[in-house]
């Protein structure tokens, strides 16, 4: 059985309402990347991508997502993405008890109880040259556009594209039943893991040294870089000047601090420095982008 993640690196977001826990989000190539740092959330997911490619980081491996193509991703599953300028993707995500029919079904049943907990392998990603991918991408477009109507009407034609898109992946074989077999080595990183991110999140405003991180998993310097950067495709400084520069973004969008004290609330002590990441990042100074919002 696959170990449910740290709480502490659950998404704090709710996905849909407790009436309707459906939802759609779409980024349409955004004058800025975006990066989804590694988190998990209790929804099905199903990803879009619909012009150019983005990185997938889940189970310690890199995938590369390049449109035309689909993924669902199980509940439970500690993923990060990467969002060039140059992507459009789209995101269905679902709790399974938002399509669950009320009679018994043990087909249907097998399939929820797999996606709802993560207990299998991460299904193949749908392209071009795979017969399902028309039908498929011309479901979840439907679902997407209902998804964002709300009415009642829409609400029940959203569910219905969900359970078509289940009923063909299982049948065709994209949704595996098998277990997902975890090696403990694998347990071992995957604890880690968690317990270097929820240790990051809860400190990324004070002063954090590779030092200080390597020391809450007990490994070398060097050690840690190595692993880091294969968990997550980034080195520690590149991870958290992203952490910080993302809640930087916030605090200037939503708050009215002049920006060193933005700066020096989100971890960065030189304003200097954090001038050049944050227009490195954004393509424009901190000035302008809170200008975007006023």
């Amino acid at each position: 059985m696959v170990q449910t993640p740290s709480k502490d690196l659950k998404e704090k977001v709710r996905h849909g309402t407790e009436i309707f826990p459906m939802a759609g989000y779409l980024w349409h190539q955004e004058p800025f990347p975006e990066r989804v740092h590694l988190h998990w959330h209790p929804e099905i997911e199903m990803i879009r991508v619909l012009k150019g490619s983005c990185d997938l980081q889940i189970n310690f491996t890199e995938v590369k997502l390049t449109a035309p193509c689909i993924l669902i991703i199980p509940a439970n599953m500690l993923h990060g993405l990467y969002l060039p300028t140059n992507c459009s993707e789209e995101a269905l995500l679902f709790n399974a008890s938002s399509v669950a029919l009320s009679s018994y079904d043990e087909v249907e049943n097998e399939i929820l109880e797999s996606l709802a907990t993560g207990n299998m392998p991460l299904p193949p990603i749908i392209t071009l040259k795979d017969k399902i991918f028309t039908k498929i991408n011309a479901l979840i477009e439907d679902a997407l556009n209902f998804v964002f109507d709300q009415s009642p009407a829409s609400r029940l034609k959203t569910k219905a594209r969900v359970l078509e898109i289940l009923s063909i992946c299982y049948e065709t074989g994209y949704l595996s039943r098998k277990e997902l077999k975890i090696k403990s080595h694998t347990k071992d990183n995957q604890q880690k893991l968690k317990q270097l991110l929820t240790y990051i999140d809860n400190h990324y405003a004070g002063p954090i040294t590779i030092s200080d991180a390597a020391a809450q998993i007990e490994v070398t310097n060097q050690y840690f870089c190595r692993f880091f950067k294969k968990a997550t495709g980034m080195s520690f400084t590149e991870y958290l000047n992203d952490l910080r520069l993302r809640h930087a973004a916030i605090e200037l969008s939503q708050g009215t601090a002049n920006i060193a004290d933005v700066a020096y609330n989100n971890g960065f002590e030189n304003t200097g420095y954090f001038f050049r990441v944050f227009k490195a990042k954004y393509q424009i100074t901190p000035l302008q982008y809170r200008k975007q919002f006023q």
